[in-house]
């Protein structure tokens, strides 16, 4: 945690269980339910984060300064049969260079679809989805990229839905409850404004 705390009064969740995804968040308090607040160190933004998801160190994080940085984080359960990946990459363009931005976006996740505009009052969204089948269950990708609206911030954002095995008769994925989660996450990033 970026503010220390008491170890024994950390709550029990994977987040602050795991050291280094606890040296990234502010506070052990819930902003939203099963959610912490993720504040980067950039200065640039922040997010919401899962209570039982992790991350490990470099170089499923990195960070250049204030203009970038990288996180992947991941929450998993065996017993409950779904494994839930993010990974977001913020920079200073914002949606200076959308076009490239999207175009490389798509080429990561071999997606050569369309993206749809949605607006909030700070941010413009453009959002996609595709699936893609596994041998041992199939993946759902709710992806976008969530530019400001009021300076040259713009975030990454991918989140991938799956059973870890299909075969189990517990691989309960509700596809368009995942689309909405993925929203909700996109809609719910802040950036700061230049002061």
């Amino acid at each position: 945690m970026k503010k220390e705390a008491d170890s024994k009064e950390l709550p029990n969740t994977a987040a602050f269980q795991d050291e280094f995804t606890r040296s990234l968040l502010d506070s052990p308090e819930e902003v939203e339910d099963g959610h912490y607040l993720f504040e980067s160190e950039t200065g640039g933004y922040s997010m919401l984060w899962p209570k039982n998801a992790v991350t490990d160190g470099p170089p499923f994080y990195q960070r250049t300064k204030d203009s970038f940085e990288k996180i992947k984080f991941y929450e998993r359960s065996e017993k409950e049969n779904y494994r839930y990946s993010f990974s977001t990459t913020y920079s200073t363009y914002g949606e200076s260079v959308i076009d490239s931005t999207l175009g490389i976006l798509s080429d990561s996740l071999g997606y050569n679809g369309e993206y749809e505009k949605i607006e909030t009052d700070k941010t413009r969204i453009y959002f996609a989805k595709s699936e893609e089948p596994l041998k041992h269950s199939t993946a759902y990708f709710f992806f976008g990229y969530v530019a400001s609206k009021e300076s040259q911030r713009g975030l990454e954002y991918i989140y991938t839905s799956q059973c870890i095995d299909k075969s189990k008769t517990n691989c309960n994925i509700d596809v368009e409850k995942e689309e909405e989660k993925a929203l909700h996450y996109m809609k719910t990033v802040k950036f700061n404004t230049d002061e």
